[in-house]
């Protein structure tokens, strides 16, 4: 699908209109998926019915509203979003505060299984139904029908929700958000985006009327703009039959009007070089992009028009090919960079072009942002780097059609909503391959590059910088006269890409079986080599032509020297970047093209870990990368530059962001100093280096203890044979090591109490409470606490979002460690609004004294319990279960195989007293500790006017260290 470059993922996808709306295929050559029941009813509501069978005896079903912001006047800007929520407070058929409840005692979590999300062409309700009897199908289309035309819309309860509503705003408020709001105003100047952003203006968010919601409501939530979708375990017939039955008597409330004039684009019309500046200081680095903006107007999802985009496709992943080799070399002025062109709302089309920089080094970035997209226009492609993306998307395409029948439905139920959203024909995965299949074979570098200069044919140039640079004087002038400097350079063609082969096929002599067992109660083969190598297999069904594979080496950060904290984190930024000892990562994108493998790597809190996914018939090579990564791994210089990039940046977030003194100071204050949680001050992170991670890790992948678990679509002999010749050739394997003084992690003997003022212009704060609990290595009191967790988060819920309005998303949950004895905590956390911090903190506190004085009720411990149980049933049938809670360690960790058993009767068993025994024993408020972190704006010149770029892609930063808490 078409996708828009630089705002997402803040657009959604628009086309509207007034009478029933036909299905995509109807103005099409291309078929829709057999599989697939399209309908209209005769008030013009559409719907799709789609059987699926994974997860066994679940549906995911989707209301689609085909109108959002944009629909908005201009008095009831945000009334859009606001619907959103006021359809959980109040309808026909439930009463205002009791639908959350009704979903838990269905045994579905709201957020998980029961959601909402506003765009500014859409509004989309989605429903999670834990099973598919008769009585749960149609539960569901009544509360759908209720969101359609049965809202209540009560003035208390608008009024009740407007702090909510703020809460949400603040909670969402970032540099990156403002940043993208500046970028669309100049982008799309001249629009109706850049006025209608969806979570509305503050004037109309807190004061406006019934009749602003009753008149969006009346209006745009009509049966012709709305169409339900339901992807599942379930019989056509008798799910069209209630459709039909529920949402018949819908009729439209108000007369339709026409769709809204979506304006026009200033910048279309403009010739020349036009360049926007939008600092923010608080940004952990700068961006720059070079751009275009032009007209677009619908055209059908045909054949035609899809093989017509793809050389420019193809054209894009050879320039971000290109420009993540660059990113790595010797001096490259830019730590990311990406580009791209899409055609969105049947309005406008843009192309992009978008690198990410320290603020000292715009003009540089700048500079290679330009004559890398020159050097692409004119000089075009390599044959060699086209046949590497073919080989790609060829491979992308073969492996949709093997995993086509185990696809997921909540997968396939957003899939079709997004193909109704975007006018899109739903087509099959064979279809796709069929489609594109030939056309990969024919593709040649000229029609890439002919596809690649339409694109970017428009007669001016967007120069766009944002974020942290602080340029001196006339910034415009600045960025002009850098962007034309660069411009006078000639650029060269691309260097010729050499051929490289594969290195790691010979391991030595395949190691030997030396035991074997088949635990046929949960069908698990768990195997011993010679060399002490461990591997734990289960053959499963759950994903067609996937196998899911992980790793466990050494004891991980169990080990992490005291004189290097962050040595885990620089570990994990660099071992898979710094390549295997004969290829570069570069070398091996080129190598392994067309062939689903890759392996990450990262420290765990007690082991190296190393993990991927792969097929039956890519298994050796997917075992040989991975042994590879353990005897050869290639500590290159690339690596550390990176890292160093991907560290400054993290840092400067860290210094203006509500989440930077947890990661800094409060991990590590839980942990009574420990320097193996969080991360050191960045002076020190600085200090660390590939020849620390190479005397730390090196010794352990040699001969520490090994552990693999491999599940899925395999054949259990092939996959033996398969490691044998791998890791089961290896040198013996050290036996597991006890560790037991590198074990001993404390939680503070006292209470303490924090508070923290980070430099920022965002007015939100966070409040975090924390309670001493233990660690999670007795299964039958971790499984009550995450219980008693849930309940906790629920009343906090409650009072803190519904009874007080002052937060967005409160939440609570246990943090019990399996590695150390005796540490965890139960940890609350709040976005705040910065004045009511104390407040908020206090509340806190209070909900969880209540639980620890009169406990829980037995329709909370059911609302806890039931979700908990459907999440039980599905994860049975799923590969990432078996892989992570039962195989990774089974032989290690024998136990888990009796977790495994026992999880379902366990969690059906929990009663009152036991979750009330628990809150007794740990909730006490004089056992509660807190941190407040709040905003303080520092005196600072002001900064320079927004005078407007392009989204950046997420900062690299270190993986987040075991142990460490996760506030936000």
């Amino acid at each position: 699908m078409r996708r828009l470059a630089l705002l997402l993922p803040f657009l959604a996808f628009v086309t509207f209109a007034q009478a029933a709306l036909p299905f995509p295929q109807a103005a099409s050559d291309l078929k829709p998926d057999p599989a697939a029941h399209f309908g209209t009813l005769p008030n013009g509501l559409r719907y799709v019915i789609r059987p699926n069978h994974e997860p066994r005896n679940r549906a995911s079903m989707r209301l689609l509203i085909k109108a959002g912001a944009l629909n908005e006047n201009e008095n009831q800007r945000g009334v859009a979003h606001f619907l959103e929520h006021l359809s959980f407070n109040g309808s026909e058929h439930y009463a205002p505060g009791t639908l959350i409840e009704f979903f838990q005692r269905m045994g579905m979590n709201f957020g998980d299984d029961t959601n909402a999300s506003t765009g500014f062409d859409r509004t989309i309700y989605m429903l999670e139904l834990p099973d598919t009897k008769p009585a749960t199908l149609a539960e569901g289309f009544r509360v759908f029908s209720d969101y359609a035309g049965g809202l209540l819309l009560l003035a208390d309860e608008i009024d009740k929700e407007r702090g909510i509503i703020l809460s949400e705003k603040r909670t969402r408020d970032s540099v990156g958000y403002r940043t993208i709001v500046a970028q669309l105003g100049f982008l799309l100047d001249g629009s109706r985006f850049p006025q209608r952003w969806p979570i509305g203006e503050v004037e109309v968010i807190t004061k406006a009327g019934r009749n602003e919601f009753l008149d969006f409501y009346n209006t745009w939530y009509r049966p012709d703009l709305m169409s339900v979708v339901v992807v599942g375990d379930v019989d056509v017939a008798a799910v069209e039959k209630l459709i039909t039955e529920t949402f018949s008597p819908l009729k439209l409330r108000a007369e339709a009007r026409p769709a809204p004039d979506l304006g026009k684009l200033t910048l279309a019309d403009q010739s020349g070089v036009h360049v926007f500046h939008h600092p923010e200081a608080e940004a952990p680095e700068t961006s720059v992009s070079i751009g275009t903006i032009q007209r677009y107007a619908a055209e059908p999802d045909t054949a035609a028009v899809r093989l017509k985009y793809l050389p420019r496709t193809l054209a894009n992943y050879m320039i971000n090919r290109r420009l993540s080799i660059l990113a790595k070399k010797e001096g490259a002025p830019f730590t990311s960079g990406s580009t791209s062109v899409s055609e969105e709302f049947d309005f406008f089309r843009e192309s992009a072009m978008t690198l990410t920089c320290r603020a000292d080094q715009w003009a540089d970035a700048l500079a290679v942002a330009d004559q890398e997209l020159r050097r692409a226009l004119e000089h075009g492609f390599q044959p060699a780097e086209l046949k590497e993306v073919v080989a790609n998307f060829r491979n992308s395409l073969e492996q949709a059609v093997k995993t086509a029948p185990t696809r997921r439905s909540d997968s396939l139920a957003a899939e079709l909503t997004s193909s109704l959203v975007d006018d899109e024909v739903f087509t099959t995965p064979a279809d796709d391959q069929a489609l594109y299949g030939p056309a990969l074979e024919r593709v040649t570098p000229a029609e890439c590059l002919a596809a690649l200069r339409a694109a970017w044919s428009a007669p001016h140039r967007l120069v766009m910088v944002t974020g942290n640079a602080r340029i001196e004087g006339d910034a415009s002038a600045a960025i002009r006269a850098a962007f034309e400097k660069s411009a006078a350079t000639k650029v060269a063609p691309p260097e010729v890409l050499a051929d490289a082969k594969w290195g790691y096929t010979d391991f030595g002599p395949a190691g030997k079986v030396a035991q074997r067992e088949h635990i046929d109660d949960l069908d698990v083969t768990l195997v011993t080599f010679a060399n002490g190598v461990r591997l734990n297999l289960k053959k499963t069904d759950f994903e067609a032509n996937r196998i899911r594979l992980n790793v466990r080496i050494g004891n991980g950060q169990l080990t992490e020297p005291a004189d290097k904290p962050g040595l885990a984190g620089y570990a994990n930024q660099t071992f898979v970047e710094g390549g295997l000892g004969k290829h570069s990562v570069d070398e091996l994108r080129r190598i392994l093209a067309g062939r689903t493998v890759g392996a990450s790597f990262g420290v765990a809190g007690d082991a190296f870990v190393s993990s991927g996914n792969t097929n039956q018939q890519d298994l050796l090579l997917q075992l040989q990368l991975m042994a590879a990564r353990i005897v050869d791994p290639g500590f290159r210089p690339e690596a550390a530059r990176q890292a160093r990039k991907a560290i400054e940046e993290l840092y400067l977030s860290l210094e203006h962001t509500p989440r930077g003194p947890f990661t800094l100071e409060v991990s590590r204050i839980l942990a009574s100093g420990d320097t193996r949680f969080g991360l050191p001050p960045r002076e020190e992170m600085l200090k660390r280096n590939l020849n620390e991670v190479k005397a730390w890790v090196t010794p352990e992948l040699a001969h520490g203890y090994t552990e693999i678990a491999i599940v899925g679509d395999l054949d259990v002999e092939a996959t033996i044979a398969a490691v044998a010749q791998t890791f089961g050739a290896l040198p013996p394997r050290e036996p597991r090591a006890a560790l037991e003084d590198r074990r001993k992690v404390k939680y503070p003997d006292e209470p303490f109490a924090r508070s923290y003022s980070v430099p920022t212009e965002i007015p939100k704060g966070v409040v975090a409470i924390y309670w001493p609990t233990t660690d999670g290595l007795e299964i039958h009191r971790t499984r009550r606490l995450s219980l008693l967790g849930l309940v906790l988060s629920d009343r906090l819920r409650v009072k803190v979002r519904e009874e007080l309005g002052d937060a967005y998303s409160p939440g609570a949950g246990n943090n019990p460690s399996d590695i150390y004895p005796g540490y965890g905590y139960m940890t609350a956390n709040v976005t705040i609004d910065p004045p009511r911090a104390q407040l908020i903190a206090d509340t806190v506190i209070a909900v969880g004294a209540d639980l620890f004085t009169k406990g829980t009720t037995d329709d909370e411990l059911a609302r806890a319990k039931l979700p908990v149980l459907t999440q039980l049933r599905e994860s049975a049938r799923t590969n990432q279960y078996w892989l992570g809670s039962v195989l990774a360690r089974a032989q290690e960790r024998p136990q888990q195989l009796d977790w495994c058993r026992t999880r379902y009767s366990d969690i059906e068993s929990i009663t009152k007293s036991d979750i009330d025994a628990l809150a007794k024993t740990y909730l006490a408020p004089e056992h509660a500790s807190r941190v407040i972190v709040v905003p303080h704006r520092q005196p600072d010149e002001p900064a320079p006017a927004a005078t407007a770029t392009a989204p950046k892609p997420d900062a690299a930063k270190p993986a987040a260290q075991p142990g460490a808490p996760k506030p936000e």
